[in-house]
């Protein structure tokens, strides 16, 4: 079930005219949900945007990239989600590089304390395209997690997959990577093409990263990353240059990594990740939890269950609950 066709009318009544404001204007406080649009690009099906070659492109590469999918209104909802974030919210803010000059900052689970990250899972058309792109019509939310990397020259965030930090095993999830800033290719997130059908290898350890990043997370059963920065000719690397709006889809399981950001520069983005059906309960090797930490799952849940909890709530069909705020 998709999102109320009343709730996509409200969202696009509201602006009634095109934003002209512009992402490069220097000295000013602009947002991202000011771009130029207008009211016809958005009133048609989003699952329209997805057609048969992306669907194919999506399970050969596990990463496609859709332009111009968000309103200026959803940017504008997870913008207000992100300054509650900031704003002393009760959210955990885990640093990477910490200390250093390339720090950068990530939140995880928002959709728990943020209305507004609540809001876009429900209403806007990410979860329907994701519901597309696995094809199930059922879907729970496995996590949400902003990644903020401003004051300029922030590190990339290192190579890995996301499937080893997860207790799941199964095909049928996405990740949602939206920007809410504008983005060269080299500052966007990028991706191995295919990577998600290979090897899963094990995950790299946050405290050694400015070392060694691929220095293992669990240093147990699994291989250990390959070091793709020092032989990228080798992989088959994408990334795109991104205007807030553009969404890329990204299967778990395929290795990425984010480019540094420039001088001026700053990169605010957050994954919406989406699981159907076939998505099982797995374990991880012992030596470290997974992530984002989850007490008392493996007490519920055996491998090979379905991944059924109340921290990962149902985004479709809409709960009743949830469409009884629109009556």
């Amino acid at each position: 079930m998709t999102a109320p066709r009343c709730l996509v009318t409200l969202w696009a009544l509201i602006v009634g005219q095109a934003y002209e404001a512009n992402m490069n204007r220097k000295g000013e406080n602009v947002r991202s949900s000011e771009l130029s649009g207008t009211l016809d690009n958005f009133l048609g099906d989003p699952l329209d945007l997805l057609d048969d070659e992306d669907l194919k492109q999506y399970q050969t590469d596990g990463v496609i990239m859709k332009k111009g999918v968000l309103h200026p209104e959803w940017l504008l909802l997870l913008e207000l989600g992100l300054e509650r974030v900031m704003n002393a919210s009760s959210q955990k803010m885990h640093k990477f590089f910490e200390g250093e000059r390339g720090e950068f900052t990530e939140t995880i689970r928002n959709f728990d304390v943020i209305p507004e990250i609540r809001r876009f899972v429900y209403d806007s058309p990410v979860a329907d395209l994701i519901g597309k792109l696995v094809g199930s019509d059922n879907l729970w939310l496995y996590s949400d997690e902003f990644f903020i990397k401003e004051g300029g020259n922030s590190e990339r965030t290192p190579w890995h997959q996301d499937t080893p930090y997860w207790p799941i095993d199964g095909n049928q999830i996405t990740s949602a990577w939206i920007s809410l800033d504008s983005l060269s290719k080299e500052e966007c997130l990028e991706y191995v093409a295919g990577s998600h059908k290979g090897t899963m290898y094990d995950g790299f350890s946050p405290s050694k990263v400015s070392i060694d990043p691929t220095a293992p997370h669990y240093d147990d059963e699994l291989p250990q990353l390959p070091d793709i920065e020092s032989d990228r000719s080798a992989f088959d690397i994408r990334s795109w240059e991104i205007t807030p709006g553009d969404i890329i889809f990204a299967h778990p399981g395929v290795l990425h990594g984010g480019g540094p950001t420039g001088p001026e520069s700053k990169r605010r983005a957050i994954t919406i990740r989406l699981y159907g059906d076939d998505i099982r309960y797995a374990t991880r090797p012992p030596t470290r939890p997974t992530v984002p930490l989850t007490p008392g799952l493996s007490l519920t849940l055996n491998p090979g269950d379905p991944l059924r909890a109340p921290w990962y709530p149902r985004i479709r069909p809409i709960p009743d609950h949830i469409k009884a705020e629109w009556e």
